[in-house]
C-alpha cells in the first residue's frame, strides 16, 4: 500500500441546525422509546427530529373481523354449504369499506438536534443498545458513534475501510457490528472495545466485476450476509473458525443486489433485476419470489430495520410485513402475515391436515401487496414508525427519503385482507382435494341472483384511470371456479376499466380485490376529501382481466412532507486574490465566501427562490449571472494555490496539504484593506502587544499561516501550559535521582529503572473525536526517564514522561492508531529528551530551562529566553476567535492513491478548540489534547507551536527598464506641461536596465529602486514626494497599478516567456 499522507480540511457552508437537510436523505431510523427518528443526509449532518404532541385520536374505517367466522366450524370431512355461506359473508363484509389506516400519529416533527459529523455522504445509521446510541457511515471513509444518552458525544472508530463505507448492521446477540463498503472489505467491531475483531475480504467473481459492498444485513446474532454488482447474495457464520471465506452463495438474482434484511431463518433480498425474492435458511433456496415492482428495487424495510431495539425482547424477527420501494418511486406494503412460517396458529380448520406440499402451494398464492404511494423521484430510503399501543407494535406511518422531500404517508391496514385471502386459498384447496364434495357445495340457490353480493362487477362504475400500467400474469379466482351454473357471465360488450390498489406477487395488477364505488350503496361525493384514498375494496365474483385494471395508491399524497432545503452549493469560482469564492445555490442565490475567515461577505439572492430547487432554464440564467458578478469582483492577482476547493455534500471543503500550503502570500496593506480588524492597533489584537512591533504596508504575510494559527491559537497556549509543568517535573525528578542512593554515574548517562507509578487514565470519549484513546494502566519507561512513585507528580505529566521519545507509547502503537514519526506527539518527545539533557548537565541546579517552544502571538510572554535575542519584531495578525464560525467542522484526514476519498482520522469543532485551557483542565480535555498530539501532523506542529514555516518557493522574473520614448507620444499628451520632444528626460541610471527580482516585487518597489539609481535628484526627490506620486510605469502600452506584482505582469499583460519590457516616465498631466 501506498504511503498515506495527512492534510487538514474545514468545511463551509449552510448548516442551520433548525432546518431540513440541505441534500436528500439517505438513511432513517425511528426510536419507539423516545418517540424520535433520526435522519442520515447526503449533506453529511444528522438530524434528530422529536415531537411534543399527544396521540390523536383514531380516524379509521370500519373493518371486518374474523372472529366469529369459524368458531364452532366444521372438521375437515364436513364441507357443507356452511363454509360457503360463510366465506360468502366475509366478502360480503370486506365490499363497500375503504381500507382502514391509523391515524394515531404525531404530526409535527421538528429538528431538535443537528451533527455535522461528517464530510461527506452518510450512506447508513443505526440504532443500538437500547437506541442509546447511534452509528454513522459515510463516504468520508470513516464509522462514528453518537453517544444519544451522553451530550451527543462523538466517538470515532478506527480506519479500517479505504473507500466509501456504505452499510452498517449490528447484531444483537453478540453485540457486534458489521460495516461493509466500496472496498469490498467487511469489517467486525467489538462494540464493548470499539475495536476491529476481524476483516472479510469478498472475492471477485471474474477481473472486470468489483467486490464491493452494496447492502448488508444481520440476524440477531451470528449470521449475516451481503450483496453487490456480482448479483449474488454472500452468507457468512461468525462460528466457523475460518469465516473470511463465504459459507454460502444465493444465486438467483440477474443484477446489483441493492437491498438485504434479514433474521434467523430468512434473507429477503432486492435487487436491480426489479425483484425481491425470499430465501429459506434451512435450504438456502428461494422459498418466494416477488415480481411487484416494474424497476430497480433501491430500499426495503420492516418494523424492526427501522427500529431494531423496539424488537430487541422478541427474539427472532421475522417478514410478517415488509416494505419496499424502487427508482420509479414506487413504495409498496406486502403482508405475510398468513405465509405458513410465520403462522404461530392454526388460522383455518383444517390447516393443521396439509401437508408440505400443500403447505407450500398455500404459500405461493399467500401475500398481499398494496401500493402504498408513488412519487416522480426514486426512493433513497425507508422507515417505518414503531408505536407501542397496549403492549403490542403498530406501524401507522412510513417515513419516505425522495430527492427532493421526506415525506410520511399512512400505511393502509391490510392484515384482515391477508387473512381473507388466505382463507380463500385454503378452501380453494379444500375444494380442489375433495371434487366430488366441491361440485354440491358450489351448487349456488337460485335466490342468490337477487342477493346484493351477486355479480359485483356489473354494479361498479368508477372513472376510468388512463395510466399505462403492464400487466402480466395473475392469480386465477378461486371464486371463479363453480360460479358458472349460478352466476352470468360478463357481459362481452362490458369493457370498463378499474382500480385496485394491490399488486399481484408475480406482476401488474391483482385481480381478487378491485376499488370501486357500488352505485346505490357508497357514493364517491360522500367521502371526505383527504391524503388518503377512500375508494371501497370490492371483490368481484367474476374476474376481471389485469388488463382492464390500473393501480392507484393507497396515499393521494403524503400527510406531512418535510422539503429539502435548497441551500447546497452547486457551482463554484474562485477568484484571483485566492481567497474568495463566488458559489451558486441550489434555491438560485448566489454567494462570496471569504476561505480565509471563512463566512460569506456578501449575497445576490434570487428574488423568486422557493422550497425546491432552480429549473433547468433559471440555472443557466443564474450560472450567467454569477459568471457576470465574478468578472465584476474579480482582480488582477496572479498567486499561487494555498488551499484546494470542492464542492462535498453540497459545501465548500477547503483542503490544505504538506506541499503548496505554504506558497501564497498577501501584502499587509491590502490584508489591513481586505480584514480591517487584522490592522496592528486594532481592538481585536492581543491586549498585551508588544509596542516594539514594526509593521509595514510592504511587509508580507503567509495567508496560510495567519489561519493556521487562529485556529489552533487556543491548542497552542495549551501546550505552552502543559510544557512549562513538563520543564518543573523533569527539574524535580532530576533533583530527586541527585539525592537518591541510585544516583546514576555520569559515564552511563541514564538513570536506574524503578517501580513506576499507575497513573490515571485518560477518558476514551470527547466530542467529535475518536474513540480509541489509550488507556495505560502504567506508564512505559523512558529511554532516559523513571518515576519514583513518592514523588508528587501530575499524573498526565507523568505518564508524558514515561513514554519512549524514540518508539512512542507502546499501547497507541500496538493499536495502529497514528504514525508516530510524523505526529506533534514525536515533537513535543523530542521537547522532553532535550529538557532531560539540559537538566542531567546542569546537575543540581535549580534553574528551569527555557521552553524551546515557540508560540506564534504578539505577546512577550509567550516567547522564552532562549529566542529572545534573535526575536523578530514583526508584527503576527491573527484572526479574533468572535471573527471565525464557532460550529466551523475541522478535519484532519489522509490520503493515498489508495484511497478512494480523503479518510476522515480525527474531525472537531473549532469551539472544541476554544474550550482549551490547562489552568482549567479536565479528563475530556486530556483526551481531545491526545488526539490533537497523536493526529496532527508535524507539518501543522510546526507553525502553531515553533512559529516555523516553509519559506515561499517565489520564482524569479527577469525584466528590462526603459525610458519611455517620448517622441511616439500623442500630442494630447503631456508631461510638465510639455509635448512629445519637449517632455524632459529623466536622470541616466547608474546600472543595467536588466534586473531579475522575486515574483511578488509590486510596481511601486520598482519605482522606489529607480529612483535611487537616479544620478541626481529630481525635484520631487527633493520634496520627499513619493515616487508613486510622480512616476509611472509602461507594460505593453498600459499603465500599471503600484499594487501590480511582476507574478501579475507577466501573467495578465506580458502574456510572453521572454523578459518583460516595462517602461517608466513621468505622470501625465490631468
Amino acid at each position: 500500500m501506498s504511503k498515506t499522507r495527512r492534510g487538514i480540511s474545514y468545511v463551509l457552508g449552510e448548516s442551520n441546525d433548525d432546518e431540513n437537510h440541505i441534500l436528500p436523505i439517505n438513511s432513517i431510523q425511528y426510536s419507539s422509546f423516545s418517540n424520535k427518528f433520526y435522519t442520515g443526509g447526503r449533506d453529511g449532518t444528522v438530524k434528530e427530529w422529536s415531537t411534543t404532541e399527544s396521540h390523536e385520536p383514531r380516524e379509521d374505517s370500519p373493518q371486518f373481523f374474523f372472529s366469529d367466522t369459524f368458531k364452532g366450524g366444521p372438521a375437515h370431512d364436513e364441507l357443507d354449504q356452511d363454509l360457503s355461506e360463510r366465506i360468502l359473508k366475509l366478502e360480503t363484509s370486506i365490499s363497500a369499506n375503504p381500507l382502514s389506516y391509523n391515524s394515531q400519529v404525531h404530526h409535527n416533527f421538528n429538528i431538535t438536534h443537528s451533527h455535522n459529523i461528517h464530510f461527506d455522504w452518510i450512506n447508513d445509521l443505526v440504532l443500538i443498545n437500547q437506541d442509546r446510541k447511534l452509528v454513522s457511515c459515510s463516504s468520508d471513509l470513516s464509522l462514528k458513534l453518537l453517544h444519544l444518552d451522553r451530550s451527543n458525544e462523538i466517538t470515532k472508530f478506527a480506519n479500517i475501510h479505504t473507500d466509501y463505507v456504505k452499510k452498517v448492521a449490528y447484531m444483537r446477540g453478540s453485540n457486534m457490528l458489521l460495516s461493509g463498503g466500496y472496498d469490498g472489505k467487511i469489517a467486525l467491531w467489538d462494540m464493548n472495545t470499539l475495536a476491529p475483531v476481524s476483516q472479510i475480504n469478498t472475492e471477485r467473481q471474474s477481473p472486470s466485476m468489483p467486490s464491493s459492498i452494496y447492502s448488508l444485513a444481520s440476524s440477531s446474532a451470528n449470521t449475516f450476509c451481503s450483496g453487490g454488482p456480482n448479483s449474488i447474495v454472500n452468507f457468512y457464520d461468525t462460528r466457523i473458525p475460518n469465516h473470511t471465506n463465504v459459507v454460502r452463495r444465493l444465486l438467483g438474482h440477474q443484477d446489483n443486489v441493492r437491498c438485504l434484511l434479514m433474521n434467523d431463518n430468512q434473507i429477503l433480498s432486492g435487487s436491480s433485476d426489479s425483484s425481491i425474492k425470499l430465501w429459506d435458511l434451512r435450504m438456502f433456496k428461494v422459498y418466494k419470489n416477488f415480481d411487484i415492482h416494474d424497476d430497480s428495487v433501491w430500499t426495503m424495510a420492516t418494523a424492526e430495520s427501522s427500529s431494531p431495539e423496539s424488537f430487541s425482547t422478541t427474539g427472532s424477527s421475522n417478514f410478517n410485513v415488509f416494505y419496499s420501494a424502487d427508482r420509479s418511486g414506487t413504495v409498496l406494503k406486502t403482508d405475510l402475515s398468513y405465509l405458513s412460517q410465520n403462522l404461530t396458529e392454526h388460522v383455518f380448520p383444517d390447516q393443521h391436515t396439509f401437508t408440505a406440499n400443500e403447505n407450500a402451494s398455500v404459500d405461493e398464492k399467500v401475500g398481499l401487496t398494496t401500493i402504498v404511494a408513488k412519487n416522480d423521484s426514486p426512493i433513497l430510503a425507508l422507515c417505518a414508525e414503531t408505536v407501542r399501543q397496549n403492549g403490542e407494535m403498530s406501524n401507522p406511518s412510513l417515513l419516505v427519503s425522495t430527492n427532493g422531500s421526506l415525506a410520511r404517508y399512512y400505511v393502509p391496514e391490510t392484515e384482515q385482507l391477508a387473512k381473507y385471502q388466505y382463507v380463500r386459498t385454503c378452501v380453494d384447496l379444500i375444494y380442489n382435494r375433495h371434487d366430488d364434495t366441491a361440485e354440491e357445495l358450489v351448487a349456488d340457490d337460485q335466490n342468490d341472483l337477487n342477493s346484493d353480493f351477486y355479480d359485483l362487477v356489473s354494479h361498479l362504475s368508477v372513472d376510468t384511470n388512463n395510466l399505462d400500467i403492464q400487466s402480466s400474469r395473475s392469480i386465477a379466482n378461486p371464486r371463479s371456479v363453480n360460479n358458472e351454473a349460478g352466476t352470468p357471465k360478463l357481459e362481452s360488450t362490458d369493457v370498463r376499466e378499474y382500480h385496485t390498489m394491490f399488486v399481484d406477487q408475480s406482476g401488474g395488477p391483482c385481480t381478487d380485490f378491485i376499488n370501486a364505488y357500488n352505485e346505490g350503496l357508497f357514493k364517491e361525493n360522500n367521502v371526505v376529501n383527504s391524503s388518503v384514498d377512500s375508494t371501497p375494496v370490492e371483490i368481484p365474483l367474476n374476474p376481471v382481466p389485469a388488463e382492464r385494471l390500473t393501480n392507484i395508491p393507497f396515499n393521494k399524497r403524503p400527510f406531512v412532507e418535510y422539503k429539502i432545503t435548497p441551500k447546497s452549493i452547486v457551482s463554484k469560482r474562485l477568484f484571483n486574490n485566492k481567497r474568495q469564492m463566488i458559489v451558486l445555490y441550489l434555491n438560485g442565490d448566489i454567494k462570496i465566501w471569504d476561505l480565509f475567515v471563512c463566512q460569506p461577505i456578501k449575497t445576490f439572492p434570487y428574488e423568486k427562490a422557493g422550497e425546491s430547487g432552480m429549473s433547468k432554464e433559471v440555472n443557466e440564467q443564474r450560472q450567467k449571472d454569477m459568471d457576470d458578478i465574478f468578472e465584476d469582483h474579480n482582480s488582477m492577482d496572479t498567486l499561487n494555490n494555498w488551499c484546494e476547493v470542492e464542492i462535498k455534500s453540497g459545501k465548500l471543503l477547503v483542503t490544505l496539504k504538506e506541499g503548496s500550503f505554504y506558497q501564497t502570500e498577501i501584502y499587509y496593506d491590502e490584508l489591513i484593506s481586505a480584514y480591517p480588524y487584522l490592522a496592528y492597533k486594532h481592538p481585536d489584537n492581543d491586549s498585551h502587544c508588544d509596542p516594539n512591533l514594526k509593521v509595514s504596508h510592504d511587509d508580507r504575510f503567509q495567508v496560510s499561516r495567519i489561519i493556521l494559527n487562529s485556529l489552533f491559537h487556543c491548542y497552542a497556549l495549551y501546550e505552552w501550559g502543559f510544557d512549562q509543568k513538563l520543564r518543573e517535573e523533569l527539574r524535580n525528578l532530576r533533583r530527586s535521582s541527585l539525592t537518591s542512593a541510585e544516583e546514576p554515574s555520569p559515564s552511563n548517562g541514564s538513570t536506574t529503572s524503578k517501580r513506576i507509578k499507575m497513573f490515571r487514565k485518560i477518558s476514551s470519549k470527547t466530542s467529535i473525536t475518536r474513540s480509541t484513546i489509550p488507556e495505560s494502566t502504567s506508564g512505559t519507561t523512558s529511554s532516559s526517564n523513571s518515576i519514583d512513585e513518592n514523588i508528587d507528580t501530575d499524573p498526565e505529566v507523568a505518564k508524558f514522561i514515561g513514554i519512549n521519545e524514540e518508539t512512542g507509547d507502546k499501547n497507541d502503537i500496538s493499536k495502529n492508531l497514528y504514525n508516530y514519526d510524523t505526529s506533534i506527539m514525536k515533537l513535543l518527545q523530542l521537547n522532553k529528551k532535550k529538557y532531560s539533557e539540559k537538566y542531567h548537565a546542569q546537575g543540581k541546579q535549580k534553574q528551569l530551562t527555557d521552553s524551546i517552544l515557540k508560540i506564534y502571538s504578539n505577546d512577550p510572554k509567550h516567547l522564552s529566553n532562549t529566542y529572545k535575542n534573535e526575536a523578530s519584531d514583526s508584527y503576527k495578525p491573527r484572526i479574533n476567535p468572535k471573527r471565525l464560525p464557532s460550529n466551523l467542522l475541522i478535519i484532519i484526514f489522509e490520503y493515498s492513491p489508495d484511497l478512494g476519498n480523503l479518510r476522515d482520522v480525527l474531525s472537531f469543532h473549532f469551539e472544541d478548540l476554544q474550550k482549551l485551557n490547562y489552568d482549567h483542565d479536565n479528563d475530556k480535555q486530556r483526551a481531545f489534547v491526545h488526539d490533537l498530539r497523536t493526529q496532527l501532523p508535524r507539518w501543522i506542529g510546526h507553525p502553531i507551536l515553533y512559529d516555523k514555516f516553509p519559506p515561499v518557493d517565489s520564482s524569479k522574473v527577469s525584466f528590462q527598464l526603459l525610458e519611455m520614448d517620448y517622441s511616439k507620444l500623442e500630442p494630447h499628451q503631456l508631461i510638465g506641461g510639455k509635448s512629445q520632444r519637449k517632455i524632459k528626460k529623466l536622470p541616466i541610471m547608474e546600472s543595467s536596465i536588466k534586473l531579475t527580482a522575486h515574483e511578488m516585487l509590486r510596481v511601486g518597489k520598482i519605482l522606489t529602486y529607480l529612483t535611487d539609481k537616479f544620478e541626481s535628484r529630481t525635484a520631487e526627490m527633493k520634496d520627499h514626494r513619493d515616487p508613486s506620486e510622480w512616476l509611472a510605469l509602461e507594460c505593453r502600452g498600459k499603465e500599471l497599478p503600484v499594487g501590480m506584482t511582476l507574478q501579475t505582469i507577466k501573467a495578465k499583460v506580458w502574456k510572453s516567456s521572454s523578459d518583460i519590457e516595462l517602461v517608466f516616465r513621468r505622470k501625465f498631466d490631468t
